[in-house]
């Protein structure tokens, strides 16, 4: 974890590193509602081939526990999830849901069972193949 959250590299490229994202969300029960490809937008500096994906990640079971019916929640408990390529290898970074909401309007075991779910999606995706 760094200072602004998690990040993980996966050697074998960018396209493993979203197959095995989008692989570990599911396994963790999120759903991917959006997936923005950027890569291209980051300006010239970056390159325009240059491989950055945002998937915007939702888990209803996580904000259910205690908001229920609230359609706030998912303002209030954004997880998002980035794969891009750096140097060779693919990097996979999710912020820390801690980070993302103002204190107290998202009950703290809320909070931490996001976090929690969000460090096993890391981690899976960081494994090599066959190993998560």
């Amino acid at each position: 974890m760094t200072e602004y959250g998690y990040s993980i590299e996966v050697p074998e490229g960018y396209d493993e590193a979203v197959v095995r994202a989008r692989l570990a969300l599911k396994g963790e029960g999120f759903s991917i509602l959006s997936e923005m490809h950027v890569g291209g937008m980051l300006g010239p500096q970056t390159g325009s081939e240059r491989q950055y994906l945002i998937m915007g990640v939702y888990d209803s079971a996580i904000s259910q526990k205690r908001i229920d019916n609230d359609l706030r929640a998912a303002v209030h408990l954004p997880c998002n999830l980035v794969v891009q390529e750096s140097a060779g290898v693919a990097v996979v970074a999710a912020l820390d849901p801690r980070d993302t909401v103002d204190e107290g309007t998202v009950p703290e075991d809320i909070v931490a069972s996001a976090r929690e779910a969000l460090g096993r999606v890391l981690t899976k995706v960081a494994a090599a193949s066959g190993e998560s």
